[in-house]
């Protein structure tokens, strides 16, 4: 019975940590809409987002992703689909972006920490990032195209 005690316990604490970084980001990204700085933000971000030619209101969650890490951005990505009907391809591009470069700050902080190279490990996560999203992005679109012309 301990066991399951300390495993409520401990799932309870980290539901908790995760909400109180998540809420407040909720909020600032509900704030930027209402104010307009979203659009802003959305144009500053407009040629990542042509450049893996994903919904332009979509780029600010692979910002918020790229800051602040997987949890954060899917919290973004989430909310980004809810109030902007973001489509599945760029939510499946932003994910696989996110999966190889997510935290960036926060990683390279702590391997820096441990003697790791921050420069080779930011660049080498980012590149392989860029290349691989870049690539599905391309193979994607084909495919959507070719699955619309043999109707």
């Amino acid at each position: 019975m301990d066991i399951i005690l300390n495993i409520l316990t401990n799932l309870i604490a980290f539901i908790w940590s995760i909400a109180k970084v998540l809420i407040p980001i909720m909020i600032i990204i509900e704030i930027f809409k209402d104010t307009k700085l979203i659009d802003k933000l959305s144009d500053a971000i407009k040629p990542i987002s042509k450049f893996f030619t994903i919904s332009e209101k979509s780029g600010v969650s692979l910002l918020f992703g790229i800051v602040f890490g997987l949890t954060i951005g899917a919290g973004a990505v989430i909310q980004s689909v809810k109030d902007y009907n973001i489509d599945k391809r760029s939510v499946l591009l932003i994910t696989m972006f996110l999966s190889m470069c997510h935290a960036v700050i926060e990683d390279s902080m702590l391997f820096g920490a441990a003697g790791a190279n921050v420069i080779a490990l930011i660049s080498a996560r980012v590149i392989s990032a860029v290349f691989i999203t870049f690539v599905l992005s391309r193979l994607v679109k084909k495919e959507a195209t070719e699955d619309e012309s043999s109707k």
